[in-house]
């Protein structure tokens, strides 16, 4: 059984293989050399290996280094959960402190003899004859390496347990101090000039010992090879060495009988001196026995030089000192000393800030010379000390109070007078503003305060405290019957063992000192500070203390506690008197008498929210009440809580469901949890149910919490009532507007569990509300009505009546124009009323409350002023709104909707859309126009067929709006326009009248659904951009979801085709109409993407849908697959993976459909499209069909010359593994279409350089690589001629000089060296590159001039056959500054013709009398930086 727990135990490490392994190679680095000269005597055996260790193998090829690092990294994955090392621990530990052991006492024997030899012997200072001490660089930087390994461990798993598992001989006290002394030599020559305060590291304890040459040599080593960068850091060893220090300094043993100085100086030990025996008049002329020179003294200094780090060797070091301060013949001759020294750092620390500060201070060194030397431990410091040394003086203090024996640490009256002195210094500098500005010291302070506090008390536990039980089930069942026939729920507290007062003892009053009440004092006061670490520890240290105190004087600090509470604002005092209050549940100090006081202050914390202008405080205050109620259910018996029970619950299950903050959600479920199991389901009502629905997974996600669990829990009707009152009174004015927004919908959901308590409580209050000063409190009152109005009318309990009086009808409907009248719209936050207000009028429409023709006019009006606002979110709400009140009401006859009320609407918003220039007004209005009912959108064809046109026309890249371009109207346009088509539907009859109306609807024909098609497609040729980026995405994007909603219409719209998943895949040809060859051929040939015009039918011809629209719109698709745009990518991708997948209906006329479905792997489901290493790679394989690799090419191009690194990576090897894939296959046509595709989209996007730009940098790309040379080895040369005309084409009048330099890189790797196109590149490559040196931007003339140079270099004496001519070119080209701002002696026209005339290039004589036009392009003649001031000069 424990074989197997342990086994499952291990399973957890799951690295714990490598993890040996790591350990082996840091351990075996140097074990040879160290076994080889450990001085003739066997080392310690490692410890045998336990079943669980792994087998003795690794790679040999990792070193030290590389190993460390690797052990960093599995160790830091389990920094949360440490504990899953513990079956591991010992094993690792052993494995390195093992070999560390070894070369430590290796070192210590050697360089300790080297270093007491004479200075002129040089032959034996490293230890050893001749060449004997060159291993110990090495040796050194062996033991770095499983120090640092040691210390990662400790990192992980903490200090105190690593502590324990180091060996604790004897014999290794003197070797590891010598090491600590020599790595802290190491560790303070690197910082040179770093004071300490018990003098620098460099000197040991003896005060001049000679630090051995190994050594020095060593700290160059480290300096040479950058110890930063190195894997081994010195203070990791440092922290190591410390903490082994720190165990075996315990040793059982007198440190004198092992300290090795003693016999060589001859010295007798230091006595020791019974202090109770001094007397008052003799405290200065005791006479003290030297130990300046013992190893006691040694270990106190060096452990002391490290107090001042500034990382985890300070606190190493403070638990080594306090360690060793603790041992029972160290506490009565060395703590006093020490006791005095740290008085004298905190005073001298208190001065010196004061000082700095300019508030005196002055006589620091005064203040240092008043301590008499005979007195201290250590030597007092020149100057201030620094904030890490004190830091670290009150951490050992604080660890040496913690475990040192009170009978030792106030045994005499010297050492209470420096106690006083120490305790003194601690109030002052706790007093002294925020003591140092740091929150450690602060938090040493307080826990300083606490222990010396404790001290100051009798070591007993109070016999008045409450107990619920005993921690032994069997003394629980004993008792059971006696617990309960008493009630009283308290308990006899048995003796701990160790000498502490029996509970038989009389809790009799006793003298508190004075001391005592300071630390009460200075720990309430820590409960206030802004830091939660200080707050924390502080209220540890109050229960510490209350536990010692009598129940009067534990009574008065529990009313101190509560004091903290009486002011709502301060959020950081009623932390820390929660957390004060939880320490003093757990340990039994809050009395159940005091409970009546105290249960209604933490359930008012449990909800404690205060706002702060546009935020709040309170979680910690919040997180701190749950601790407090968990604290609560463990402490007390079920009948002690029982009459506190009910407010504590419902406030637990609120704060559970509703709290804005996760961890404060999942702390009040914990505590609720805790509180059933432990106080059972009788106090706790349908507690098993909430937890099984509201768990710690359940409440991660805020919305679920508000909408779903909390609709569950108000089922219980206990908790139904509160629920409902929180929402409205504390969540609907809540200052985050999506809590207030969550929190209507949740009321609306839990208001039909009890409508007649909403409507009479809730419902008045929200409407009187609506018209509050507070800005949150009227919106979220609002938003509140419009939600309840909808629960309401889904419940059918508006239109009888039975909830709602006529009255309050009246109120509601009149709520908007009351806001409108009141301006309430006006000023800051008007527009979250305006989307209120919109949601209202439509909660009111789908509810159904009765309205006047008056009031939904009224409204109407509302809804069209909310729509040409330019807030978006408004426009949406105000569209949702429309849609709902032109639905319920306004109703139509027979014959269609009246001419007033066509008028009002339809043709209101047409005309906006195609008339305003008000970019808001269109965008609104077109979104409008998707919104409105088919009762208004299709009484005619003629209506229908203008709305179509209108949003057609709106929907086009070329269109205006206010004589510049609208992204938004745009693409609010697309949406509508597929809105419409969803709403009206496509049918073979024309009219169609509604299921329960009478009016008729009129449905899509064939050429409106052609129109459709092609406003669609159109828009995903939309590449317009602003400063805001590519804005055509958006109109892309929306095409896209359009036409996937548009082709299922139309597929199921169509009879002459099978498209049922029943009727399965082989359908047969003759069900198909499909245009001839010879009207497929002129389509083709037609250049009219955005006319897209079908081919004709039949006149009975019943089919929406056919060969090449489906071809269209999967090459559309295709083409946006290749997009760089993450989003339009994966948007591309989900409409394709859903039409080829979808069997219903089944997408017809797919062509080659296995050969796609196999490309784009839609055979595996859950493809992230956005991601350009897995798209890119499928969309070339579908590249190789013929129909679709025109698209894909013109879609790719854009991310190969894109800039985002990643997509420009993936696309560009996805593309040139589909050249090489047609190389290998010998497919040259399809490499020539390649560059009809090119040359295509120069002239379709001529001076665009949205789409340019990408061009020319893919060609770049693919002429460096000799990607195209089949195009350019053409006998013909039809493509380099064709690509150096649209280049030049593209030249003129260019102002974008990225585009220019491109088209300079394009045209000079065209320049082949091949004979046979040198008539090509003299007729047109090298003009083109002549005029681009003559261009009006300098920086385009200097990158032209500078590529050409490289050209000539490099191909000049294969393409030209005069070198002469080329070295004058090419010194030409380099002497001439062809970047001057001004040429007006055409200094620059005579050098590039004389550079045409060395190359053979023939120029017209319109190109050789071209000139620089005087400042360029752009730029104007440089004026006179006084200019602008001439006319202030003039006027003086």
């Amino acid at each position: 059984m424990t074989t197997s727990t342990a086994t499952s135990e291990v399973n957890l490490f799951a690295e714990r293989e490598e993890a040996f392994d790591m350990i082996r190679i840091i351990s075996s680095s140097s074990s040879s050399s160290s076994l080889s000269s450990y001085g003739g005597t066997s080392p310690p055996p490692p410890p045998p290996p336990s079943s669980l260790s792994p087998p003795p193998s690794h790679p040999a090829t990792i070193t030290p280094d590389a190993a460390l690092s690797r052990l960093r990294a599995i160790l830091d994955r389990y920094l949360e959960c440490p504990a899953l090392l513990d079956p591991c621990l010992e094993g690792m530990v052993a494995r390195l402190s093992s070999p560390s052991r070894i070369i430590v006492r290796d070192l210590f024997l050697r360089l300790s003899s080297s270093s007491s030899s004479d200075d002129d012997d040089d032959d034996d200072d490293d230890g050893g004859a001749g060449k004997e001490g060159d291993d110990i660089p090495e040796k050194l930087d062996a033991l770095m390496h499983q120090l640092s390994a040691i210390y990662a461990i400790s990192k992980v798993r903490g200090r105190k347990h690593v502590q324990r598992l180091m060996p604790h001989e004897a014999a290794d006290v003197e070797p590891v101090l010598s090491v600590l002394r020599w790595f802290g030599w190491l560790d303070g020559g690197r910082g040179d000039g770093r004071a300490s305060g018990s003098g620098s590291k460099n000197n040991d304890a003896g005060g001049a010992a000679k630090i051995p040459r190994a050594i020095s040599r060593f700290r160059t080593r480290l300096r040479i090879d950058d110890e930063e960068r190195a894997e081994a850091k010195v203070w990791e060893s440092l922290h190591s060495l410390l903490t082994w220090l720190g165990i075996i300094s315990l040793v059982p043993f007198d440190l004198n009988t092992i300290d090795s100085s003693m016999g060589r100086r001859n010295l007798p030990p230091p006595g020791v001196v019974d202090d109770d025996k001094k007397d008052d008049d003799d405290d200065d002329k005791t006479a003290k026995t030297p130990t300046t020179a013992t190893l006691v003294r040694s270990i106190l200094v060096t452990s002391a030089s490290h107090l001042e780090d500034y990382g985890a060797t300070r606190e190493a070091a403070s638990a080594c000192l306090a360690s060793l301060l603790s041992r029972p013949d160290l506490e009565r001759s060395e703590l006093e000393g020490f006791v005095i020294w740290s008085a004298g750092i905190v005073r001298l620390f208190r001065y010196g800030r004061r000082r700095d500060d300019g508030r005196g201070g002055a006589g620091i060194e005064k203040i240092a010379s008043s301590f008499a030397p005979s007195t201290l431990l250590l030597p007092m410091p020149d100057g201030p000390p620094s904030i890490f040394l004190v830091m670290g003086v009150l951490q050992t203090l604080a660890t040496v109070f913690k475990t040192g024996h009170r009978c030792n640490l106030l045994s005499s009256r010297r050492r209470l007078r420096g106690i006083e002195v120490l305790w003194e210094e601690s109030i002052l500098l706790s007093e002294d503003g925020d003591a140092g500005g740091s929150i450690m010291l602060r938090k040493l302070l307080a826990k300083l305060f606490a222990r010396v506090g404790c001290a100051h008390l009798p070591p007993r536990i109070a016999t008045w405290r409450y107990r619920r039980g005993r921690r032994s089930l069997v003394e629980n069942l004993r008792s059971a019957g006696t617990t309960a026939s008493s009630g009283d729920g308290y308990d006899a507290i048995p003796d701990d063992g160790r000498g502490r007062s029996s509970p038989n003892q009389d809790d009799d009053l006793f003298r508190i000192p004075d001391q005592v009440e300071d630390a009460m004092d200075r720990l309430l006061r820590s409960l206030t500070d802004p830091a939660t670490i200080v707050r924390w520890s502080a209220a540890k240290g109050i229960g510490r203390l209350a536990e010692r105190l009598p129940a009067v004087c534990a009574d008065d600090v529990l009313d101190a506690i509560l004091l903290l509470c009486s002011d709502p604002e301060r959020d950081k005092a009623w932390h820390g008197a929660c957390l004060a209050l939880a320490e003093l549940a757990r340990r039994g100090l809050l009395l159940p008498a005091r409970l009546g006081e105290v249960a209604p202050i933490v359930a008012q914390a449990i909800g404690y929210d205060v706002r702060r202008g546009q935020h709040s405080v309170g979680t910690h205050v919040r997180d701190a009440s749950c601790y407090v109620c968990w604290a609560f259910a463990r402490a007390y018996a079920p009948s002690v809580l029982r009459p506190y029970v009910e407010d504590l619950s419902v406030a637990l299950v609120l704060t559970s469901l509703f709290d804005r903050e996760v961890n404060c959600r999942r702390a009040a479920s914990a505590a609720f949890q805790e509180s059933v199991g432990r106080q059972g389901a009788d106090n706790f009502k349908h507690g098993i149910a909430i937890l099984t629905t509201a768990d710690y997974y359940s409440l991660g996600n805020r919305a679920n919490s508000f909408l779903n669990l909390a609709l569950d829990i108000a089922k219980f009707e206990e908790y139904q009532t509160p629920i409902i009152r929180h929402l409205a009174d504390v969540k609907l004015v809540h200052w985050d507007i999506e809590i207030r927004s969550l929190a209507s919908k949740s009321l609306s959901c839990i208001s039909k569990l009890n409508p007649r308590f909403a409507s009479t409580e809730v419902l008045p209050k929200l409407l009187h509300q609506c018209f509050h000063d507070d800005l949150l409190v009227r919106h979220g009152s609002l938003i509140g009505v419009a939600e309840t109005v909808l629960a309401f009318g889904e419940a059918n309990l508006v239109k009888h009546g039975e909830l709602l009086n006529s009255e309050t009808l009246d109120l509601i409907a009149e709520l908007v124009p009351s806001i409108e009248k009141a301006r309430l719209y006006r000023g800051r936050g008007g527009e979250i009323m305006r989307s209120a207000a919109c949601r209202m009028i439509e909660c009111i429409s789908l509810a159904g409350v009765p309205l006047t023709v008056k009031q939904q006019v009224r409204l109407l009006d509302s809804v069209d002023a909310c729509l040409v606002h330019p807030k978006e979110d408004i426009q949406k709400s105000a569209a949702r709104a429309l849609d709902a009140l032109l639905t319920k009401y306004f109703p139509v006859s027979s014959k269609g909707p009246s001419l007033r009320l066509q008028n009002r609407v339809v043709d209101k918003y047409i005309s906006i859309v195609q008339t305003e220039d008000n970019p808001a007004a269109t965008r609104g209005f077109s979104l409008a126009l998707g919104h409105l009912p088919a009762k208004l959108l299709a009484p005619s064809c003629e209506v229908l067929d203008s709305v179509l046109s209108c949003l057609c026309n709106a929907s086009r890249k070329e269109s205006l709006v206010g004589g510049e371009g609208d992204a938004e109207t745009r693409r609010n346009a697309i949406m509508s326009l597929v809105k419409v088509c969803t709403i009206v539907g496509i049918n073979t009859n024309e009219t169609h009248f509604s299921e329960g109306e009478s009016f008729p609807i009129y449905r899509l024909r064939r050429n409106q659904t052609d129109r459709v098609f092609g406003s669609l497609l159109a828009a995903m040729e939309d590449y317009n951009f602003d400063r805001r980026g590519d804005v055509g995405s958006w109109s892309r994007i929306a095409a896209m979801d359009g036409l996937e909603a548009i082709t299922k219409l139309s597929i199921e719209a169509s009879t002459s085709f099978p498209h049922s998943s029943g009727r399965g895949s082989n359908y047969s040809p003759e069900d198909v109409v499909v245009p001839s060859l010879k009207k497929r051929l002129d389509l083709l040939t037609e250049d009219k993407p955005a006319n897209f015009q079908r081919s004709s039918r039949t006149k009975n011809d019943n089919t929406f849908f056919d060969e090449q629209l489906c071809c269209s719109i999967l090459s559309a698709l295709l083409k946006q697959l290749g997009e760089k745009l993450d989003v339009v990518r994966c948007k591309a991708g989900e409409c394709l993976e859903r039409l080829l997948t979808n069997d219903s209906p089944r997408l017809p006329f797919v062509p080659n459909r296995n050969m796609l479905f196999l490309a784009l792997n839609l055979h595996e489901p859950n493809t992230n499209w956005s991601d350009p290493a897995q798209t890119f790679p499928l969309l070339m394989k579908a590249a190789f069909i013929d129909e679709f690799t025109e698209p894909i090419l013109s879609g790719i191009v854009i991310s190969v010359g894109g800039l985002t690194e990643s997509v420009c990576k993936s696309s560009s090897a996805s593309l040139f593994e589909w050249i090489r894939a047609l190389r290998a296959a010998k497919s040259t046509p399809k490499i020539l279409r390649m560059g009809e595709v090119f040359l295509g989209l120069f002239r379709q996007y001529e001076k665009n350089g949205r789409v340019l730009l990408p061009l020319l940098s893919t060609l770049d790309k693919l002429l460096s690589h000799e990607y195209i040379d089949e195009l350019l080895c053409a006998k013909s040369g039809a493509f380099r001629s064709n690509l150096m005309g649209c280049l030049a084409k593209e030249a003129r009048g260019c102002s974008d000089i990225k585009r220019l330099l491109a088209m300079v890189g394009v045209s000079l790797a065209l320049l082949q060296p091949n004979h046979e196109t040198m008539s090509i590149m003299r007729r047109e490559i090298l003009p083109f590159v002549m005029t681009m040196l003559l261009n009006p931007y300098p920086r385009v003339r200097r990158y032209t001039a500078e590529q050409l140079y490289v050209k000539l270099a490099e191909d000049g004496d294969i393409m030209f056959d005069g070198n002469e001519c080329i070295d004058e070119a090419n010194q030409l080209l380099l002497t001439t500054i062809w970047h001057e701002e001004q040429d007006p002696r055409g200094h620059l026209s005579v050098c590039r013709n004389r550079i045409a005339d060395l190359l053979g290039i023939v120029l017209t004589e319109e190109e050789r009398n071209v000139r620089i036009r005087n400042g360029g392009a752009s730029r104007s003649a440089p004026k006179d930086e006084f200019e602008s001031y001439s006319s202030l000069v003039n006027n003086a």
